[in-house]
């Protein structure tokens, strides 16, 4: 699927996030845009890393880190 969304648990708080296929000569990433705590809009990228994960690309912000298995799973399972 190229575009899906998917409601992620965030600290005690259910937020939305926006999730976009991309490939380029670099492979495939998901574009993924959402909104922090303050409602502040964000945007980050996760990048395939073998053939059941999904990481962040390097300067996520770092509440992202503690949700990227969800954001990982979220993909795998969409692309089951």
């Amino acid at each position: 699927m190229d575009q899906f969304r998917k409601e992620i648990l965030v600290g005690k708080e259910k937020r939305m996030f926006y999730f976009n296929r991309l490939q380029n000569m670099n492979g495939v990433k998901f574009f993924i845009t959402s909104h922090d705590e303050a409602k502040k809009a964000i945007s980050f990228s996760l990048q395939e890393n073998g053939q059941t994960a999904w990481k962040l690309f390097p300067g996520a912000a770092r509440w992202l880190y503690a949700i990227e298995s969800e954001l990982s799973d979220a993909i795998v399972e969409t692309r089951l």
